[in-house]
């Protein structure tokens, strides 16, 4: 039976750190694109606030 080499154990830990990168990029982007997702929802909440706001305003310098 061979013991592994250096080099071998190295391929692997590289092997294994690659992944374990790819990992964190596939979370800080699925954490990016619910920040995005919140951002549009927000943007959108305060469109309707700033029009509900203004329909208020007008309709109370119109008493």
């Amino acid at each position: 039976m061979k013991t592994p080499t250096k080099p071998h154990s190295t391929s692997i830990a590289r092997w294994v750190y690659r992944a374990w990168l790819r990992s964190r990029i596939d979370t800080y982007t699925r954490s990016l694109h619910a920040i995005a997702v919140q951002r549009e929802n927000d943007f959108h909440a305060e469109r309707i606030l700033h029009h509900a706001i203004s329909t208020t305003r007008s309709k109370l310098q119109s008493l």
